[in-house]
């Protein structure tokens, strides 16, 4: 096995079940491919590579090869290549595409393998085109990309114009769009109901995950905030998504979740918690790790609070957003994070006991900032549920995949 084949869904399984031919053309971009294909298997997908002849002068064949972990194809021969690769193929993407690519796919010439491929294509199944070249090039070819752009299955990815050139999108971009688009079309044409199906085994089952901080203003300027890193969040989506689960991110302040994961930014614990009980009713798991403000200030001003005098701002306490998502949700799968300074275990232990019966949860994970403080790329934890009692210690990304674990063998 080629050793490129072990990434294969080492990200996700957002493309899990997918073959996708990535055609290369002879622009200097070209020598971005490999990190493309080899994004495109992290989610799951099985790459090939065709290129042509002139790709040659830009990278190397055992450059290609190694993105994909497959024969790179410069030719048609009697094994009618262009054909094979579409009775196998579930998408092609034509990355870089050049402005000689573009014009003659778009007059339906096919004079090399990529253009001869992406007739096979054309209209039938997906194929996705992303532009390098000349802002001058792009100009005079845009009656070409016009046209492209109104026919079936046939998508456009945006260049990022820097220089007078129309530059490859990131490869994020690129796969983002390929993600929604294959997965889009899955959905439609598996059962119609907006229902994403394939034959990964945690594929129907949907996490929502709140992380990061919340913010509550004092005034038009000033908050109140949290050091939270929104670290476990993002790990946790990072985890789920892996063994093949729809996440959801609702996130404050802290890092963003990775991009290839629906997200929603939020600033106040208000808005999480309406996002949480709108996106919550299509979840079977709910895990909040957010470090949820629990006082607010009684009222806002408006304006700037003026700087020459002391204040005294009155704080008032917040919903509880765990007991509201429960109230809502009395049926699904809902775990809280519990996070206290300076307790020993039996402390720790019996507080969180009683904050996971009195919301009702499943799961509670507490920890103690004291040890770990937010940002810490490691931490110690304790896991309890109604019948549940581990402790955990070590990486942060190895702890949310026990965690997951626990959860996932208990569903």
């Amino acid at each position: 096995m080629h050793p490129t084949k072990k990434l294969k869904g080492s990200k996700s399984k957002l493309l899990y079940g997918k073959k996708i031919v990535v055609a290369v053309s002879s622009s200097i971009a070209a020598i971005e491919t490999p990190r493309l294909m080899r994004e495109l298997i992290r989610h799951g997908a099985e790459v090939y590579c065709i290129a042509t002849e002139e790709t040659k002068k830009i990278i190397g064949e055992c450059s290609l090869e190694f993105g994909c972990g497959n024969k790179v194809f410069y030719n048609i021969t009697g094994s009618i290549e262009h054909v094979m690769l579409y009775d196998i193929c579930d998408a092609m993407v034509i990355y870089p595409a050049t402005a000689n690519t573009i014009s003659k796919i778009s007059l339906n010439i096919a004079d090399n393998i990529v253009n001869t491929t992406s007739t096979m294509f054309f209209e039938k199944k997906p194929i996705f085109i992303v532009p390098a070249m000349h802002q001058n090039m792009l100009d005079t070819i845009s009656n070409h990309l016009t046209n492209l752009k109104n026919k079936k299955n046939v998508y456009i990815v945006s260049p990022k114009m820097e220089e007078e050139k129309a530059k490859v999108p990131s490869i994020e971009e690129v796969v983002l769009e390929v993600i929604k688009k294959l997965n889009g079309n899955e959905k439609k044409n598996k059962d119609g109901n907006n229902n994403y199906k394939n034959t990964y085994k945690n594929t129907n089952k949907k996490v929502l995950i709140l992380s990061g901080g919340t913010t509550e203003f004092i005034d038009k300027v000033r908050v109140i905030s949290n050091l939270s890193s929104g670290k476990t969040g993002y790990l946790l989506a990072e985890a789920f998504c892996r063994d093949g689960f729809d996440v959801e991110v609702i996130y404050g302040s802290g890092i963003e979740p990775p991009y290839y994961i629906k997200s929603h930014k939020v600033l106040t614990a208000k808005e999480m918690l309406n996002n949480a009980l709108k996106y919550g009713k299509d979840a079977d798991i709910i895990i909040s790790c957010a470090a949820i403000s629990d006082f607010i200030p009684e009222k806002q001003i408006e304006g700037k609070i003026k700087s020459d005098k002391d204040i005294v701002i009155k704080l008032k306490r917040n919903p509880k957003v765990l007991s509201e998502l429960r109230k809502a949700f009395p049926n699904k799968i809902i775990v809280g994070f519990k996070a206290e300074y300076g307790l020993n275990k039996d402390e720790l232990l019996n507080i969180s006991t009683k904050k996971l019966k009195e919301y009702n949860l499943d799961y509670i994970v507490a920890n103690d900032l004291s040890k770990h403080y937010f940002g810490d790329d490691s931490n110690e934890v304790i896991l309890i549920g109604k019948n549940t009692l581990k402790e955990f210690k070590g990486k942060k990304s190895e702890i949310v995949e026990k965690i997951k674990d626990e959860l996932v063998n208990n569903l």
